[in-house]
């Protein structure tokens, strides 16, 4: 996040494919999430952003173990030492001047769903600071604040890296993106599956955020490009061409429907290039105004929520498992 993802398995399979196979690209997400802001968790890069995996992992994890992740800026499968891995994940995610217990929740979960995945390699790309990256990338991010920064960064690492997010025994898949819409969303209305964890809570934090509504304009032309994108042939009058929306729970777009056809949100999301599938469309003046609300697929940790917790008093801990009902932390 620095710039979203509650994050890191093939969203290219996504939800509609393989809602739960692979693992990551950004949170984001998150994360490689959206563009930078101040301060902004990381922007989502959709294959790299976390989401449950496809089997359930195995009931023994050893916390302190090396980390074997596949980085997409190398092509190949690295090993990481698991205090370098967690500096790397959390540095990807949040700015550094974020509160401690926000980013050492960061660390667990990043950690937690990197062993959830059981024998499949986390994806990362260190080259664009997505889901993992190396001192060398942090040296050039942070510049001369790198060796402040990394110190820091390390010493938090060391107080939580035995530490894990458990469901049942097995490490949780604690998925993370970077402002809900206000609520977090289910597991199955973005991947399918749902799982008993990642099933929604009250996030109100986040819609105080500055960057919690944003609208984007597209004129009705380019509208119609992305409609045919879809294998829609919009009609000539473009007031016509969105129609009855269904929210869920969450307040997201459970579908809307578009030229007389049915769409799930988080399809027209990454039609429209959105930030979030929790939008509204209006039409005036041969324009159309698309506005956002929250910032990522809004599934597990809002890490903005977690900086309002931790700036609130909550640790890390109690962060975790407020976003992970049912999950525990095991030291």
């Amino acid at each position: 996040m620095k710039k979203t993802l509650c994050c890191v398995l093939l969203l290219g399979f996504l939800a509609a494919i393989a809602p739960f196979a692979a693992l990551l690209l950004p949170s984001g997400g998150s994360p490689v999430s959206a563009p930078e802001s101040t301060p902004a968790p990381t922007a989502e890069i959709p294959s790299l952003t976390p989401q449950p995996p496809a089997a359930a992992p195995a009931a023994s994890a050893d916390a302190g173990a090396d980390l074997t992740l596949y980085d997409a800026a190398l092509g190949q499968r690295i090993t990481v030492p698991v205090k370098e891995f967690l500096i790397g994940a959390a540095a990807c995610e949040l700015p550094a001047d974020w509160p401690d217990h926000a980013i050492q929740a960061q660390m667990v979960a990043s950690h937690s769903y990197a062993l959830s995945l059981g024998e499949d390699p986390m994806q990362v790309n260190s080259a664009l600071c997505a889901g993992w990256t190396d001192s060398t990338v942090l040296q050039a991010r942070w510049g001369d604040d790198f060796e402040e920064n990394h110190t820091r960064f390390a010493a938090l690492a060391e107080e939580v890296c035995d530490a894990l997010l458990c469901y049942q025994g097995a490490p949780a898949a604690a998925c993370y993106h970077s402002i809900s819409a206000g609520k977090t969303e289910a597991s199955q209305n973005v991947w399918l599956t749902a799982l008993p964890y990642l099933q929604g809570v009250d996030s109100p934090w986040d819609t105080t955020v500055d960057e919690y509504e944003v609208t984007v304009t597209y004129s009705a032309e380019q509208v119609a490009t992305m409609l045919q994108g879809l294998g829609l042939v919009p009609g000539d009058d473009p007031g016509s061409w969105f129609g009855a929306v269904d929210w869920d729970d969450a307040g997201y777009v459970e579908s809307m429907e578009v030229c007389g056809t049915d769409f799930g949100g988080t399809t027209l999301r990454s039609a429209f290039a959105l930030r979030s599938a929790s939008f509204t469309v209006a039409y005036e003046d041969g324009f159309f105004r698309l506005t956002t609300h929250g910032y990522g697929h809004g599934v597990g940790l809002s890490q903005y929520g977690a900086k309002a917790m931790a700036e609130g008093g909550a640790d890390w801990r109690k962060i975790l498992t407020y976003y992970f009902p049912g999950c525990e932390i095991a030291e």
